[in-house]
């Protein structure tokens, strides 16, 4: 007696039968009867305590599970398989050497999909095994498809994030740019309006930074701008606070709930830590290092408040630092 046994991987479109029978008799006749379907790979075990693991090692499509077996019954082993996460959903055609209701009844009560009296028919053995495979296989390209798609989805989701992220975030320097600075800015203002609280914004300006440019060639100006960038975002230390690259060697803070007293603390602090930097700069007219002019504007702001007038009060500001001599910084003050 020959009984076939093909262990290796099966194709999604195979139908992959195993049967757990204790009887070879059986087990060779319902071989002979799925031989001539070359579609159908047929697959034994006399085992019972063995059917779990070669269920999953073959990548069974059907099972063909005997209700009498030694050592564990066969409804014990449908309730097996449909606790096993590899096997749950693989459907159970149980066999049975009789047609008893009761008997068919707790069979589709502990999972089995299908009931057979053995030997059955070929033909009707056939017809079902194919159906019920090709529902399982149909489920699982299904599965295999939406689960493709949901991390199409998932990618997809990251990558948009991503771009969001860098979309927001100024490329030379590593800090937020002048859109993420205007979306802040104003819903930051429009919270403070709510609050009735303090709003200042610090616009600041690095001196004499063409004179650094075309002394010192633009890559070493772009490693200043990236240095003093990081030295104002260290600077400023509440999350709320946010340091922007405004424009070429601009830089403009946001500070909510800061009154002009809190706003003038944080202006010096900025100036000295890029001060702190200690860049040379030798064609500079403020320092003998690279600096910055800051114009500060503080207000409580009311229902007509606007960004670009705050923005404007403290470029002019800044205005006043660069005339008194730069590397300092000035405050303007809005009525409300």
């Amino acid at each position: 007696m020959i009984i076939t046994e093909d262990t290796s991987l099966n194709e999604p479109s195979t139908i992959v039968v195993l049967l757990v029978d204790d009887q070879e008799i059986i087990a060779e006749g319902i071989r002979q009867m799925l031989a001539d379907e070359v579609d159908i790979d047929f697959h034994y075990c006399a085992d019972p305590t063995d059917a779990i693991a070669t269920a999953e090692r073959i990548n069974a499509t059907v099972i063909l599970q005997d209700l009498v077996m030694p050592d564990v019954d066969g409804l014990t082993l449908v309730r097996f398989y449909k606790v096993n996460e590899r096997t749950k959903d693989i459907p159970i055609i149980v066999l049975s050497s009789k047609e008893d209701p009761v008997i068919k009844g707790e069979a589709f009560s502990n999972g089995a999909t299908d009931y057979l009296v053995k030997l059955p028919d070929k033909i009707e053995l056939i017809a079902r095994v194919r159906a019920h495979a090709k529902g399982y296989l149909t489920q699982i390209q299904r599965d295999e498809a939406f689960n493709a798609l949901r991390e199409m989805q998932q990618q997809l989701e990251e990558r948009n994030a991503e771009l969001k992220r860098l979309s927001a975030i100024d490329g030379l320097t590593g800090i937020p740019n002048r859109r993420s600075f205007d979306d802040y800015a104003d819903k930051e203002l429009r919270r403070a309006i709510r609050g009735k609280t303090a709003y200042s914004i610090i616009l600041m300006d690095i001196d004499f930074f063409k004179f650094y440019n075309d002394n010192y060639g633009h890559t070493e100006g772009d490693e200043c701008l990236k240095r003093v960038a990081s030295a104002l975002a260290k600077a400023a230390h509440r999350p709320a606070d946010m340091v922007a690259r405004y424009g070429g060697e601009e830089f403009v803070v946001v500070l909510p709930d800061t009154d002009k007293e809190g706003a003038m603390i944080v202006a010096e602090h900025l100036r000295e830590a890029v001060a702190g930097e200690n860049i040379k700069h030798e064609y500079s007219k403020a320092a003998e290092h690279v600096s910055v002019s800051i114009g500060v504007c503080s207000v409580f702001p009311t229902q007509q408040s606007k960004v670009a007038e705050i923005l404007e009060a403290a470029d002019k500001a800044l205005y006043e630092s660069k005339e008194s001599g730069r590397n300092r910084s000035s405050l303007n003050t809005l009525a409300a």
